[in-house]
């Protein structure tokens, strides 16, 4: 690609320019036909904005009107936006400002550099004194900087676009977490960082023009948010896909397999975490020690071999577990399962496929703990820590998943597939017998996928399952209004005195 000229880049892509499937990354910037497809996270963002702008329509202390009358949010919705009030009253409230429109509903273009700069830039307000502000705010799950809020890429490039704004003044750059009740702000000099933003800038650009030089696709994660998938010579029978105005579903659904056991344990729960990616009102402990092993089998494998004992302890100890009785037995004991002398394809690597026909599209993706080839077979561990809860593989939904994921490699291998889950609590006597699918098993999978992606395209009431023992599992048990475990938010709340308020002066 010779030039990006009128082309839009935002922060997301600035910040995965490196990661990114090139094709993927090409066609975004370039602004390709592709799947139309909701962008469900800025439901909540929009409403939240409309309530502050309005609380800041004149020079004020902000008092946010309630958004429980908002109809067209679901009630998960108006809880993480309730949540966000508090914070934004605990941290701004005793701060009087007044929001001022600062020019950039639409993507900044840059002479310079030949493209469209854009993201959100929430909240410019200024105070009694004529003093600019930038609030920028997370509303889900993510990144939180360290002491600088221009750690961030969404930041860096709102100052940015916001540097005709604010002229040579100083100007207060404030990002707040309000579901986490975080706060990082400082006073950016705007001639003195300008060309050290710029130099970001410029640095991100010629990563993405450079990448997008060659765009060769990489099947992956990425393909489960992709929708530019017509053409794309990872996936032949790629398609775009549509959806109807206020579908909450994507033009391609994407299938993975916690997004699959969450739709058939509650749908509920499916479209609070899958659908609008709403942050968790609960916590979920019983996953840490699971990810902690994977994480460590992971190091363990790429950076030598498993039956080395000096180098598991060099990397159980470089991780702090020297001493942890129950790590070491577990990877003791996968040690005793891992395939000997096989050839490794990876480890904690994602796989995708991708359905066309018969309707409705989907694109499933499945991350594989650990997958070898050997004696003719592909195959894939999935390492559990917990509790045996079927005697056959074949039964579990994600292995299936799984096995008509991984069919199309294993096909070009000459090898058959097999899904083992390896079990390496030392409670745990026997593993369950693998899964090796046959044609048939293949196919009844698909129409398996098909029809549960075609009644995801169908729901409209979405009622949780309201039984005790799924309630008090779920992330959202204490925000949903069927749970049946009922309890109050782990969400960080505070009684503020707007004297000893979160600073953010």
């Amino acid at each position: 690609m010779e030039t990006i000229a009128a082309s839009k880049v935002t922060p997301y892509l600035l910040r995965r320019a490196d990661t990114m499937c090139a094709r993927r990354l090409a066609k975004a910037v370039e602004g390709d036909e592709r799947s139309k497809d909701p962008v469900n996270r800025s439901r909540v963002r929009d409403a939240f904005l409309a309530v502050v702008r309005e609380a800041h329509a004149e020079l004020r202390a902000p008092v946010l009107r309630p958004f429980a009358t908002m109809v067209d949010l679901v009630p998960e919705e108006r809880q993480v936006l309730e949540q966000a009030a508090h914070w934004y009253h605990a941290i701004f409230g005793g701060r009087p400002a007044q929001w001022v429109d600062a020019g950039v509903e639409e993507p900044t273009f840059s002479r310079r550099l030949g493209i469209r700069l854009g993201g959100w830039v929430d909240l410019t307000v200024v105070d009694g004194d004529g003093a600019k502000e930038l609030r920028q705010f997370e509303l889900w799950d993510g990144r939180v900087p360290g002491d600088d809020p221009l750690e961030l890429d969404s930041v860096r490039a709102a100052v940015l676009r916001l540097a005709g704004w604010a002229g040579d003044a100083a100007f207060r750059v404030v990002w707040a977490d309000l579901v986490r009740g975080l706060v990082r702000a400082r006073v950016v000099d705007v001639r003195a960082e300008l060309p050290r933003l710029r130099e970001w800038l410029d640095e991100r650009v010629a990563v993405i023009r450079a990448r997008s030089d060659a765009p060769t696709a990489i099947a992956g994660a990425d393909c489960g948010s992709c929708g530019f998938v017509a053409a794309c010579p990872e996936h032949p029978t790629g398609a775009h896909g549509s959806t109807v105005r206020g579908d909450l579903l994507p033009g391609i659904v994407s299938v993975t397999p916690t997004a699959l056991d969450s739709w058939h344990r509650c749908r509920r729960e499916w479209r609070s975490h899958h659908v609008l990616q709403l942050p968790a009102s609960d916590g979920d402990p019983g996953t840490f020690h699971g990810r902690q092993v994977h994480d460590l089998l992971r190091l363990v494998h790429t950076q030598g071999s498993c039956r080395d004992r000096v180098h598991v302890t060099s990397v159980l100890d470089g991780h702090g577990f020297a001493d942890d009785d129950r790590v070491l037995a577990e990877v003791g004991r996968h040690a005793r399962r891992c395939p000997d002398g096989a050839r490794p394809l990876g480890h904690e690597v994602t796989h995708a496929r991708f359905h066309r026909t018969p309707l409705p599209l989907f694109m499933a993706t499945a991350r594989i703990d650990a997958l070898w080839v050997h004696d003719g077979v592909l195959d894939a561990h999935d390492y559990k820590t917990g509790q045996v809860w079927s005697d056959r593989v074949r039964e579990d939904r994600q292995a299936r998943l799984q096995a008509w994921v991984l069919e199309p490699l294993a096909r070009r291998l000459g090898a058959r597939v097999r899904i083992t889950f390896e079990h390496l609590a030392v409670e745990v006597d026997d593993d369950p017998e693998p899964f090796e699918p046959d044609a048939d098993d293949l196919a009844h999978i698909e129409e398996e996928l098909r029809a549960t992606v075609e009644a995801m395209r169908a729901e409209v009431a979405y009622s949780g399952v309201a039984e005790r023992e799924s309630c008090s599992r779920c992330r959202y048990r204490s925000i949903c209004p069927d749970s049946a475990a009922p309890s109050e938010p782990t969400w960080a709340r505070v009684e503020v005195d707007h004297d000893d308020a979160p600073d953010a002066a």
